[in-house]
């Protein structure tokens, strides 16, 4: 058996707070309600559930939970009454308690928070904080189903004061380490100018142990061995390719200087009669230097 005490909120905390803590999205089909008992389908991400909700005449409620397949949950939803989609956030409250900060977009606008108590003495005993707002435990219009079926009262501007601001501030921060409650109390006689002078001197203090920043050197460039050695090997290939591409010229004087060593040779072998068996043509053809004539390009 629990009970359930229901507050409004500013929807700038709600907002706040659903930046800091996130939220899950959460879809509720609601059936009438018969002799005191209320059932529901509820889908949270791949979790479907079908739930039975039995209220006392003491305003305690005690719930059963059945799991649905989802196509099963899908399908029970489009025959519902009434239907609720909302966001909720879990905020820790402290001494184990928890705030369940819903915010709803169907079927209409409203921000509700909600805290679960194991009986109606813990329930009267809780003080709630300063950024709550308005208590509607005892307003059935806003009951979970009855918003689903008949849709959201109509509400007024909650205030929000510095004081509100400051006790949901105190909640969100020390999620970071950094929270008013987390800082350390200040010493018994340690006035504002001894803080301010502390603080500077570990200021210093922790500039002067940081080490100077050392100039970096930048490596020297490499050699590049291998481009070279491409190089080389390229230029003696474009240079064999070259040479064979280009034609050799040869100069026609050349033939002509052959040509006059060829006679001067000739002239200065001694003369001899000629044999009986030699011929003239052999013997001339011996002493004689063809030159060998190139076409000019």
């Amino acid at each position: 058996m629990s009970v359930v005490r229901r507050f409004l909120v500013a929807p700038s905390l709600v907002r706040l707070i659903r930046k800091e803590r996130g939220g899950s999205k959460i879809t509720e089909g609601y059936f009438a309600p018969q002799a005191g008992r209320t059932s529901y389908v509820r889908v949270d991400g791949q979790n479907c559930h079908l739930v039975l909700v039995t209220t006392a005449p003491d305003g305690t409620s005690s719930e059963e939970r059945t799991d649905v397949p989802r196509a099963h949950g899908d399908a029970l939803l489009d025959v519902c009454s009434g239907k609720a989609i909302y966001d909720r956030a879990v905020l820790a409250l402290g001494n184990g308690r928890e705030a369940l900060v819903d915010r709803y977009a169907t079927p209409g606008a409203l921000d509700l928070l909600s805290v679960v108590f194991d009986d109606t003495a813990q329930a009267a005993a809780f003080v709630p904080p300063a950024w709550f707002g308005e208590d509607v435990s005892e307003n059935s219009a806003y009951d979970r189903h009855t918003v689903a079926i008949q849709g959201v009262p109509q509400t007024g501007e909650i205030p929000l004061n510095n004081a509100a601001l400051e006790a949901i501030l105190d909640l969100l921060e020390p999620r970071f380490g950094f929270g008013r409650f987390n800082a350390p109390p200040p010493k018994a006689g340690e006035d504002e100018a001894t803080l301010r002078a502390n603080r500077r001197a570990a200021a210093l203090a922790a500039k002067a142990a940081a080490p100077a920043a050392l100039p970096v050197e930048e490596p020297a460039p490499q050699p590049v061995l291998e481009e070279r050695s491409e190089q080389r090997r390229e230029e003696p290939a474009a240079a064999e390719e070259t040479a064979t591409d280009t034609p050799i010229r040869t100069d026609a004087r050349i033939d002509d200087v052959i040509e006059s060593l060829s006679q001067a040779l000739g002239a200065s072998q001694p003369s001899r009669a000629p044999a009986r068996d030699d011929d003239p043509a052999a013997e001339f053809e011996r002493w004689t230097v063809r030159p060998r004539r190139t076409p000019q390009t």
